[in-house]
């Protein structure tokens, strides 16, 4: 991918970070299960969907200036079994989706998802239900512990970035998604 620029898209505001780049405010949500904590404020259903609405449509806006229609799955992740599925029904996270199980079953690396599905499939990333980059040529989007949303595809215009920004998220560009390693003691 050449020409590619990494942007991290947030619902967090640059200026609350440490020097080390670390997010200071720590009465800040960061997924679906803190819904309700007094920890984190308290935060509605209805105060995360308008977080996590404001993701999708910045995924939208993205995809369509860069003249994507659909996105194939990569690296799929999956931490749903059926039992799973009706536990997220009836503990809400799975609120307001239109989504069966086997939608979530059916899954697996190189399926193409159109730009009519990727919202559906957003959300449930969102909501740790499966996880997964979603990939096309010159573009690529995967997410981060915390609520942290990840692009890397051309650089993007002063008016999407303008246009991200009144959706309440913040643009920083050239910041690379966190890799982990994993050591496995013997």
């Amino acid at each position: 991918m050449s020409n590619i620029i990494s942007h991290r898209i947030t619902k967090y505001n640059p200026a609350l970070r440490a020097s080390d780049g670390s997010y200071i405010n720590a009465k800040e949500w960061t997924s679906i299960g803190d819904i309700g904590k007094t920890k984190y404020n308290n935060p509605t259903y209805e105060e995360y969907e308008t977080v996590e609405t404001a993701y999708i449509k910045a995924v939208q806006l993205i995809l369509n200036e860069q003249g994507i229609s659909s996105l194939k799955i990569d690296s799929l992740e999956q931490y749903c079994e059926e039992q799973d599925f009706m536990n997220h029904e009836q503990d809400r996270t799975l609120n307001t989706l239109d989504i069966k199980f086997n939608e979530i079953s059916a899954l697996q690396d190189s399926l193409e998802i159109t730009s009519t599905h990727i919202e559906k499939f957003v959300r449930l990333i969102l909501r740790e239900v499966i996880w997964m980059k979603l990939i096309a040529e010159n573009f690529e989007l995967s997410f981060g512990y915390d609520y942290y949303m990840y692009i890397s595809c051309p650089e993007l215009s002063p008016e999407i970035i303008i246009a991200i920004e009144q959706l309440g998220m913040f643009v920083e560009s050239g910041i690379e998604p966190m890799s982990f390693e994993y050591i496995i003691e013997e």
